[in-house]
């Protein structure tokens, strides 16, 4: 009975991806009715699988939500705007792990892994790929790239210092959180705050790039220490074992071409934004949909998708969704009950009572009270909804441009630290380490640094009225 729902809830998640997207064009109302009901049911039967730290803050959500759309008399279409209000992330989450088909049997694998086992003898190159293998892929595929680059980097004998493998990874999952459309922080904030993703782009990737020195030369300054704690586990390698490594087979090809299809597509995505005027979220979906056809067409490998698409991503990949579906429709609609209660009015105003109408200031509270939150447990999408939903910039003098970049750092510094971010939650797994260990204890200090060195950064940004 088990199996028979969750493949009931994979077919009308899909349906419900596809019927959305259709709708953009169609426009019908008996389709937005339709996706209503779609969603109704998918959350309805995602809601009794849901386990974790995504089941508190998801029934949590949900009841505090009912509680005040209850208690102020809210009409019914207040309620289906509630629910629907994150639904384009729910589309956007169901169809990007396709992206991550191509990416995982397109034969890239071997040739990474072979660059792991020629070239990375230390512990700084190691950091380092690891890193940038992180930020790529996870700007392409979001969560999935956690296990994938995992996976990647055990070709190295580095792999067992679990400290070095879980910042190594963590951070590098940072840089792309910042400025990656695939991403859920970025996806909600640019549709919340209602900036374009091609503007936001330039100081999305600049944040992500500075981030990633930081974390770099962090890992360099540790690593001089006499109690080196990155210093990996101690492991015999033979002579066999060396010669294995010096002979690895890389396939330079196959990594050029990764990093083709992989710049090509976030080109698209900021090109058909800019030209369609569709919402680069929506474009990010259409884009997971095509693209991947186009991609193994092109290296001759389109049978592996459709071996993949009924094998991994249905019975895997769709099944895992019903955290993030939650997750997503319980922020959503927590959001609107604040709103229609005009509880949200005090955020506003206790933030001017703090900050007047400073925009520095404004930006120190809401990034270093969104981590204290995170570190406490609350998941950045519950903070940066309603702050995105209550605070106007134009009251402290800035712009939408900063509103969205302040709430992007929260965001991805939160998910660093916090215990309940399911990047930490993943990594721990793999690791076998502590969520309180690889968040907040290997990365706090990091954090700090970077929330700090960004606003600072944003400051100058502003006085010179870029942003």
């Amino acid at each position: 009975m088990t199996i028979l729902l969750t493949r009931i809830r994979s077919i009308i998640t899909l349906c419900l991806a596809i019927v959305y997207l259709s709708n953009l064009y169609i426009k019908s109302d008996l389709i937005t009715n339709l996706n209503l009901i779609l969603l109704v049911i998918v959350l309805a039967l995602s809601m009794t699988v849901v386990t974790g730290t995504a089941k508190v803050i998801g029934y949590a959500s949900f009841a505090l939500s009912i509680i005040l759309l209850l208690v102020y008399h809210a009409p019914l279409s207040i309620w289906e705007q509630a629910l629907q209000g994150n639904l384009y992330l729910v589309v956007m989450f169901t169809l990007v792990p396709l992206l991550g088909i191509p990416i995982q049997y397109g034969g890239y694998f071997e040739s990474l892994q072979g660059v792991f086992r020629r070239y990375v003898h230390t512990n700084s190159r190691f950091y380092l790929l690891v890193s940038f293998i992180s930020a790529f892929i996870g700007s392409l595929v979001n969560m999935a790239a956690v296990p994938l680059v995992h996976q990647i980097s055990l070709a190295s004998d580095i792999s067992s210092n679990k400290k070095l493998l879980s910042v190594a990874i963590s951070r590098g999952f940072t840089t792309g959180t910042i400025w990656a459309p695939t991403t859920a922080a970025i996806a909600l904030i640019i549709e919340l705050t209602g900036v374009e993703w091609p503007v936001f782009f330039p100081y999305g990737i600049l944040f992500g790039i500075i981030a990633g020195l930081i974390g770099y030369t962090m890992m360099l300054l540790v690593l001089r220490k006499t109690d080196n704690s990155f210093a990996p586990v101690a492991a015999k390698t033979t002579s066999v074992d060396k010669e294995i490594n010096a002979n690895a087979k890389i396939n330079f090809r196959k990594v050029l071409e990764l990093s083709f299809f992989g710049s090509i597509l976030i080109f698209l995505i900021t090109i058909v934004s800019l030209i369609t005027g569709i919402s680069t979220i929506n474009v990010v979906s259409i884009t997971s949909l095509v693209f991947p056809v186009i991609w193994l067409a092109l290296i001759g490998r389109l049978p592996v998708l459709i071996r993949e698409f009924k094998g991994g991503y249905f019975t895997e990949r769709l099944p895992k969704l019903k955290n993030e579906i939650v997750l997503f429709v319980g922020a959503g609609l927590f959001a609107t009950s604040i709103s229609y209660s005009h509880l949200g009015d005090y955020v506003p105003q206790f933030l001017n009572l703090i900050v007047g109408n400073n925009a520095l200031l404004l930006a120190v509270v809401i990034i270093y009270g969104s981590l204290t939150l995170a570190i406490l447990g609350v998941h950045p999408i519950i903070t940066v909804t309603i702050l995105s939903g209550t605070v106007s910039p134009a009251a402290y003098g800035a712009t939408p441009t900063y509103m969205a970049l302040i709430l992007a750092i929260s965001w991805a510094m939160g998910v660093t630290i916090s215990p309940s971010a399911a990047n930490v939650i993943a990594i721990s797994g793999l690791t076998e380490q502590s969520p309180i260990l690889v968040g907040v204890r290997w990365n706090g200090l990091y954090v700090l640094i970077v929330s700090a060195v960004l606003i600072i950064t944003m400051t100058l940004f502003r006085a010179i009225g870029l942003i």
